[in-house]
């Protein structure tokens, strides 16, 4: 089985980003301008409890919102993608995080949750969530030097898959706000038939997505969950990770690797795969069942 199509293109994508219509520095069409100056073929820009609506023909707009909830000990950040309305007006702040999830469902859209490290979410409420259909595994704002280093929630997300919690796709997204250093890191690469909306959208519900601060991840072939095999862009290294906490021959360690492959053990219920590149920059696989 191949994690994705050998004949789709891959388009360069950020689904998560502010403007001054919330607490973002730069106009909605400055930053759409950004994005597709920086080589992005898709932007969503989601602010804060609203959906700002503007034109481009430069880059396909996704319409996206950003809703939080603030939690005993965590807070609560879930992105809406691709709804067919606003969700402002039916928003409950109050509520639960579960029902926003559902919200931005009922209204055509799908819920990513955002920045799991950042916002202290535990293994066991994210376990508690259903309906996502994304976590982002990378949040470029939410690192040095406008954050403490808790940008990379992999290692968080392998213990809630470990223990059990629903293995979902996912994305790496800069959350842009000052449009500086953290503006263009990464971007979610997603493989759709065409450049649309609705070829994007779904892309999105089934997953034909990774994330990525650089290295690109070609082909995933999973053999019988016997043997993993994985084409990618040279690279210095690459991690297969799972449930188990050691595993042998996990790390393939060398110079140029653009070919590489793992064997799955016998305890072993996922994998997901890291590819990282001489400059330490990484990408990330989803979790698919062994």
């Amino acid at each position: 089985m191949k994690l994705f199509s050998d004949s789709l293109p891959f388009y360069k994508a950020n689904f998560h980003c502010h403007t001054t219509e919330s607490d973002g520095k730069l106009s909605p069409l400055s930053v759409a301008e950004f994005y597709q100056r920086a080589g992005y073929d898709i932007l969503s820009i989601t602010d804060h409890r609203t959906v700002t609506e503007i034109n481009s023909n430069q880059i396909l707009l996704i319409p996206g919102i950003e809703i939080d909830y603030n939690l005993p000990g965590q807070w609560v950040h879930i992105i809406g993608l691709g709804m067919k309305r606003t969700i402002s007006a039916l928003w409950n702040r109050s509520g639960t995080p579960q029902e926003g999830i559902d919200l931005i469902r009922s209204l055509g859209g799908i819920a990513v949750l955002a920045h799991p490290a950042w916002s202290l979410n535990t293994p066991d409420f994210m376990s508690s969530l259903t309906g996502l259909s994304g976590v982002e595994i990378w949040n470029s704002v939410s690192t040095l030097p406008l954050n403490a280093d808790r940008a990379d929630s992999s290692s968080l997300l392998d213990v809630t898959w470990a223990s059990g919690g629903e293995l979902i796709p996912v994305f790496a997204n800069d959350d842009s706000h000052p449009y500086k250093s953290e503006a263009g890191v990464a971007a979610t690469m997603v493989q759709a038939e065409e450049l649309s909306f609705p070829a994007v959208m779904n892309a999105l519900k089934g997953g034909h997505f990774y994330g990525t601060t650089g290295p690109l991840i070609h082909q995933i072939e999973n053999r019988n969950n016997q043997e993993i095999i994985v084409h990618c862009s040279p690279a210095e290294s690459v991690i297969f990770y799972s449930n188990s906490p050691w595993a042998p021959g996990r790390s393939v360690i060398k110079h140029d690797i653009t070919e590489c492959n793992y064997f799955v053990q016998k305890n072993e219920r996922f994998i997901r795969v890291e590819v990282r590149d001489s400059a330490g920059k990484k990408a990330w696989s989803a979790p698919f069942k062994v």
